[in-house]
């Protein structure tokens, strides 16, 4: 029984992980009129012709020059109507949101891979400056939750227009396929000893964390301090080795992964605002 496992683990290693890392629904979850909020149906195209899905969340205060735009990249499961909740709140403060399905993901054709997501990044990145500037918006903020961060900071490394984007927020992320690998195989005993295989046999070629200190944006580190699917030592690696000169680390005491804005009295969504108006 041992041996079949380790044999089934090491498949797993030797396809990059992708069912691990990537795990697509096409389950419709929750609509943005559960939280009484306006939204837009959107398409755009990746670079390969891969047609992209998106929901476009309006403010409900409905202003002419809204205070900002947040371009959201999600986390690996479900879908774009799982994890719009996340940040819908922001609408309520004067803030649009578009989050985006990755291929495979929801109504999106194909597979998810890295290459293949970082190619719907690069797009969803260029789309959202196109609203960004038709908009009349006041910030551009790009904000990246879970394998999201990951995708967001390669993604963006390829894109044209960084110096108009005012922030990017890492959100419960790690930059390394192999070493988000690593940390899981250590976790388990009978899984211990196959640990090291994931530098060798994980893919690693659309980690971000080779590209952090090139990327001068002002940047925000989110990351809980039980966090136990993605270790908060990935949220600080990022922030130690980031090349911007203004950044910040909100690390979460009693934090678990991507709850920051569900519970803590709801504190840290003022806090967030008031960074936003006040530093950024």
């Amino acid at each position: 029984m041992a041996k079949k496992l380790i044999l089934f683990i090491s498949l797993i290693l030797m396809s990059s992980c992708s069912f691990v890392f990537y795990q697509p629904d096409r389950f419709l979850h929750a609509l943005p009129e559960k939280y009484k909020t306006e939204y837009e149906q959107r398409w755009f195209e990746a670079s390969d012709g891969t047609k992209l899905h998106a929901w476009f969340l309006l403010n409900s205060e409905k202003l002419k020059k809204p205070k900002g735009l947040f371009i959201f990249f999600h986390g690996n499961a479900q879908n774009l109507s799982s994890h719009f909740a996340n940040l819908v709140w922001l609408t309520k403060h004067g803030y649009d949101v578009f989050i985006f399905d990755y291929r495979g993901y929801g109504l999106v054709d194909g597979q998810p891979n890295q290459q293949g997501v970082n190619k719907d990044g690069l797009a969803a990145l260029n789309y959202g400056h196109d609203l960004f500037k038709s908009g009349g918006y006041k910030k551009f903020i790009v904000y990246g939750q879970s394998l999201g961060g990951n995708i967001m900071a390669r993604s963006f490394t390829e894109f044209k227009h960084k110096k108009d984007v005012d922030l990017l927020v890492f959100d419960s992320t790690f930059s390394s396929y192999q070493r988000i690998a690593f940390n899981k195989l250590k976790r388990i005993p009978i899984t211990y000893v196959l640990s090291p295989l994931a530098f060798i046999l994980v893919d690693d070629r659309f980690a971000s964390y080779k590209h952090l200190k090139d990327i001068k944006t002002p940047s925000l580190i989110i990351h809980g301090q039980k966090d136990i699917v993605v270790e908060p030592e990935h949220g600080k690696y990022i922030y130690d080795n980031i090349g911007s000169e203004k950044k910040w680390f909100w690390p979460i005491p009693g934090g678990h992964h991507i709850d920051v804005y569900f519970r803590h009295d709801h504190r840290y969504r003022k806090k967030l605002l008031d960074f936003i108006e006040k530093e950024i």
